[in-house]
């Protein structure tokens, strides 16, 4: 059963635009038909794509999230044309143009995204697990996986890879089968009394994670066009890293991506200090506060490489990265000294 669809191209993304951005939206798409082909009719496995998630100040966007009776797998998508080697480490390398160059592990990323919606649906078990003989129910004993569907035209050198990457990065036409595999027999597993979900618990889970990414999107588009300075609050915590899926570079972008690592974008608006600065977060996001004339600044800064104002901020320790929602391209925000 399809719970979400995957959204309309972001802001009209086409062949005429970032064709990275084109291709990236192509591979989501086609990931979402094979899963609809193959599950839109099942009663026991739900899909919901593009799904939205924040818990205690992080955030993570999952390409496509399956439900079934004794878990969840978490997709990432990955449009990649090329070669593609991982290393003993589970780093990541693939070939453009001939160049070799390293790329963020996807897997990495789907087990992050992993860890928020495991502690946001642990946060809020009591509005989707029943109680049992007065006892609470949890989510922490079903089966947790994650998956890497990538481009079928991508080259996977799969003898190189470690064998626990190996066995979860599938090309997309054979994504389906992945999944039947992993949620296995239903009627085994039932006799073989596996930790379940009743209907109703999968149904609560459904609805309450189409309600949770919905009033993200919500604030979301009121903080894009917020022209408001956000109120102070405390300095962030907690590390919050960037979930959501990194793009495939290209050379031009990479060489970009390496020497936008070695400098910060970001200066007071009112006075523009450049120094005296503390990492923030409020009603509308990241912003810094001035430590010269206490103007608080957005983070949200224009993409350095289109221009593109809707940029998406995350935090991974002292560094906060913006990823363009036009481009995709990456880029460091803020570091705090």
């Amino acid at each position: 059963m399809i719970l979400k669809e995957k959204d309309v191209s972001p802001n009209g993304v086409g062949r005429d635009g970032d064709e990275r951005a084109f291709y990236g939206h192509k591979q989501e798409q086609d990931v979402a038909f094979q899963l609809r082909r193959e599950f839109g009719e099942h009663k026991q496995i739900h899909v919901i794509n593009d799904l939205r998630l924040e818990h205690r100040g992080e955030r993570a966007q999952i390409d496509h999230l399956i439900l079934h009776p004794y878990g969840f797998i978490v997709i990432e998508s990955k449009s990649i044309v090329g070669e593609v080697t991982v290393n003993a480490a589970g780093e990541w390398s693939r070939s453009y143009q001939g160049n070799w160059m390293g790329i963020p592990s996807p897997i990495r990323q789907a087990e992050l995204q992993k860890m928020v919606l495991r502690r946001l649906l642990s946060a809020n078990v009591e509005k989707i697990i029943s109680k049992l003989l007065g006892i609470q129910g949890g989510v922490g004993g079903r089966d947790w996986q994650v998956l890497c569907a990538v481009s079928s035209t991508a080259i996977l050198h799969r003898d190189k890879m470690p064998k626990k990457v190996a066995v979860r990065v599938v090309k997309t036409e054979f994504l389906a089968e992945k999944v039947k595999e992993i949620v296995g027999n239903i009627a085994i597993a039932f006799i073989k009394a596996k930790p379940s979900f009743s209907k109703r618990e999968l149904a609560n889970i459904g609805s309450f994670l189409l309600e949770h990414t919905a009033q993200l999107s919500t604030t979301s588009g009121s903080s894009d066009s917020a022209t408001a300075t956000p109120e102070p609050a405390a300095p962030v915590a907690e590390s919050a890293s960037r979930y959501s899926a990194s793009p495939t570079p290209d050379v031009a972008s990479f060489e970009t991506e390496l020497t936008a690592q070695r400098q910060s974008l970001l200066a007071c608006k009112q006075c523009g200090e450049a120094n005296s600065l503390t990492g923030m977060y409020g009603q509308y996001g990241y912003y810094v506060k001035c430590g010269v004339c206490s103007t608080n600044t957005s983070m949200k800064q224009p993409c350095p490489a289109c221009g593109w104002k809707s940029v998406r901020v995350s935090k991974d320790g002292p560094e906060y990265t913006g990823a363009c929602r036009n481009c995709e391209h990456t880029f460091l925000v803020f570091r705090q000294e």
